[in-house]
């Protein structure tokens, strides 16, 4: 009896450690869902534009500046019309920074070089209609992958998400996508090219067998003599 009855504490025992583990597994789940949702919510609108408004816009990557413009709701590069542009990744590129959202806005700042602002070598600027954006992208802080970023008029800073900045880590050839002729034209030459070597290897091939069958004549002509 007291055999039973020791087994029945026992299982009572487990089944309270497993309820009481059950319970602050989901309360932890909910804790993080909750610091999640107060990340998110955190983020500030520093920049209010509608990515569709932008007429043009322009960055700086490796020391080369790079301009677009947009015509009939198609992006074009500024120099060159006739390069045809991954409308796609341009897009993507546009809505990193309109709306620009930070995660921390550093307020009264007197020393910008502190966070790379002083003289950036990097910018990222567009147009809309009404309006001429600049913003200058200052150190990456490698601790938080965030970046600092401000506005030349303002001694303010803003602490970014990285993609904000490598959004545009694109050089024109990152950019340009080949047309259906260019398509064509380099498989017609892949095409070429890879015919060119099977005749030359046929060519090879046949050599190769004219050779031989010269050699068994000889060597049968040679025999029957002897």
């Amino acid at each position: 009896m007291k055999k039973k009855q020791r087994q029945m504490i026992g299982m009572l025992l487990a089944l309270v450690v497993l309820a009481a583990a059950f319970l602050g597994i989901r309360q932890y789940n909910k804790n993080a869902s909750s610091e999640n949702s107060t990340t998110e919510d955190t983020q500030e609108t520093v920049l209010d534009v509608n990515s569709d408004d932008i007429t043009s816009f322009r960055y700086v990557y490796e020391g080369e500046t790079y301009a677009f413009e947009k015509e009939d709701e198609t992006w074009y590069y500024a120099d060159d019309h006739s390069l045809n542009l991954n409308q796609d990744r341009i897009k993507a590129m546009i809505l990193k920074v309109a709306p620009l959202k930070a995660d921390q806005v550093i307020e009264n700042v007197t020393d910008m070089s502190q966070y790379g602002l002083a003289d950036p070598e990097r910018t990222i600027q567009y147009e809309t209609a009404d309006r001429s954006v600049i913003i200058n992208v200052g150190n990456l802080n490698s601790m938080t992958s965030q970046y600092y970023v401000a506005f030349p008029s303002e001694m303010k800073v803003y602490v970014v998400t990285t993609n904000v900045v490598t959004g545009f880590n694109y050089t024109l050839d990152d950019l340009v996508e080949e047309t259906t002729e260019e398509t064509e034209s380099t498989e017609a030459a892949e095409t070429t090219e890879m015919e060119s070597e099977n005749s030359e290897a046929a060519t090879e091939t046949t050599e190769t067998v004219e050779i031989v069958e010269i050699a068994t004549e000889e060597t049968m002509s040679t025999e029957a003599v002897q």
